[in-house]
C-alpha cells in the first residue's frame, strides 16, 4: 500500500487535551470518492467531498486510529490544515505517475 506521512499545521486536540498533528494517508480510491458522494450532503462543495474522502484515506492522525477519523472530526480542524492534506494527496498522485509521464511534453512540435 502506497502511503505518505505529513503534519497538520494546527492539528486536532482531543477531549483529554492531547494534540494530534502527524498523519499518514494512503492513496484515495474511486470507491472512497463514491462513498464521499453518497454520504456528503447533497450539493456538497469540493472541499467537503475532499474531507469525506480523507476520512477514509487517512490511516492515522496522531495516535488516533483510522476508524476514529470521521468527516465531522476533520470538519472541526482549522482551515489552514486543509493545505497539508491537499499537498499529501497530490504527492501520492505523483508517486503513482509513471516515471516517463513527467518528462513528456504535450502538443505538436511541427
Amino acid at each position: 500500500m502506497t502511503t505518505i506521512t505529513g503534519k497538520l499545521l494546527i492539528g486536532y486536540r482531543d477531549a483529554a487535551g492531547d494534540l494530534h498533528q502527524d498523519f499518514e494517508m494512503r492513496v484515495p480510491t474511486i470507491e472512497d470518492m463514491e462513498w464521499a458522494v453518497e454520504n456528503a450532503p447533497e450539493g456538497a462543495c469540493s472541499a467537503r467531498l475532499s474531507r469525506y474522502v480523507w476520512s477514509r484515506s487517512l490511516t492515522r492522525l496522531g495516535r488516533l486510529p483510522a476508524e476514529a477519523i470521521t468527516p465531522e472530526l476533520l470538519g472541526g480542524l482549522h482551515y489552514s490544515d486543509y493545505s497539508p492534506l491537499t499537498e499529501a494527496e497530490e504527492a501520492l498522485r505523483g508517486k503513482l505517475m509513471p516515471a516517463s509521464a513527467g518528462s513528456e511534453t504535450s502538443g505538436s512540435s511541427k
